[in-house]
């Protein structure tokens, strides 16, 4: 989440709109442990453009690439207004309050399961105390 949220808190600095999506990619068998983040930022006479410079990052750091490598550009290029549609959106933007609502405090983001017990939240973060599961099936086209 760092970098897509590096690159939308530099282009509200810069006055451009920008916001974050927190969801899963539904690429894999197990989709579990899939979470991930993207951005979009607006552009007038445009609207809403999504960007993923953290995926950029990860396939140059996955493959050594460099940043001259054309690879790396094609890469730089498909996710500057592009995304893959693997993906599901769980939630939008950070300070985020559920319905019905928690007892603590507002969720910073909406990308992991979250659940309370008498108004306590329990560590989603400690897989031997929360277990959890995402399936998802495609529909035959």
């Amino acid at each position: 989440t760092d970098i897509n949220s590096m690159f939308v808190a530099l282009c509200r600095a810069s006055g451009i709109p920008a916001r974050e999506h927190f969801g899963i990619r539904i690429n894999a068998e197990d989709i579990t442990k899939n979470q991930h983040c993207w951005a979009e930022f607006y552009l007038k006479g445009t609207g809403w453009v999504s960007a993923d410079p953290a995926d950029v990052l990860k396939a140059v750091l996955k493959n050594n690439w460099t940043k001259e490598q054309e690879e790396t550009k094609e890469k730089q290029e498909y996710y500057w207004g592009n995304l893959d549609a693997e993906r599901i959106i769980l939630s939008d933007g950070r300070d985020l309050k559920l319905n019905p609502a928690q007892a603590g405090e507002a969720l910073n983001d909406f990308g992991y399961p979250y659940a309370e017990i008498d108004g306590q939240k329990l560590d989603n973060y400690t897989p031997d105390q929360f277990v959890y599961s995402y399936s998802f099936v495609k529909k035959n086209e």
